[in-house]
């Protein structure tokens, strides 16, 4: 904006401007939040993960009965 404008096109400019700085935060804090729940979700599934690690862990050279099978199966 040339120093000469006149101050309502300038403050008009500055609103303008204003808006879109609002407009990307708002996106930026919405984009924050989705990746905040996959982080969380990505946490779920290593936690899940390494539980069953732990029990392999336990289990590993016995040899389960078939009520145990199954019940890992269901």
């Amino acid at each position: 904006m040339p120093r000469g404008a006149p101050l309502s096109d300038r403050h008009q400019s500055l609103v303008q401007t204003q808006r879109e700085v609002q407009a990307e935060l708002a996106h930026l804090r919405r984009e924050e939040d989705y990746l905040l729940l996959k982080v969380r979700q990505a946490r779920e599934q290593v936690r899940y993960y390494e539980g069953l690690l732990t029990l392999l862990r336990r289990d590993w050279g016995k040899t389960p009965g078939l009520s145990e099978l199954v019940r890992k199966i269901g």
